[in-house]
């Protein structure tokens, strides 16, 4: 019962904290002074996709195990930072050439 319980209660921070993020993110993208007008709307939007994303429990299951790990958890945790670190290795590597560098031994 005490599990359930915390289950449960986690759940529902671990979403709420998602959410308050969500509202504060896209407030300050759109540079919203008040990000109040984006919590209903954004509340909507959670409430349809998450009935419409799985039907039962089943289809929530296999949808995490087959379907999700390719096609979010590949991109995002492999090819985006990949080629971030590829961009940021050339973006360096033209700033290291282009540095002079100064010979200590012959201002002493």
């Amino acid at each position: 019962m005490f599990f359930m319980l915390a289950l449960i209660t986690g759940g529902f921070f671990k979403i709420g904290l998602f959410f308050y993020a969500t509202v504060l993110g896209l407030s300050h993208v759109f540079k919203l002074k008040n990000p109040s007008p984006l919590v209903f709307s954004i509340g909507l939007v959670v409430l349809f996709y998450s009935l419409s994303i799985a039907q039962n429990y089943f289809e929530h299951v296999y949808e995490g195990l087959k379907i999700i790990p390719l096609t979010l958890h590949l991109p995002f945790q492999i090819v985006i930072p990949a080629l971030l670190l590829v961009i940021a290795f050339l973006r360096n590597r033209k700033k290291v050439q282009s540095v002079p560098v100064k010979n200590t031994a012959e201002n002493s």
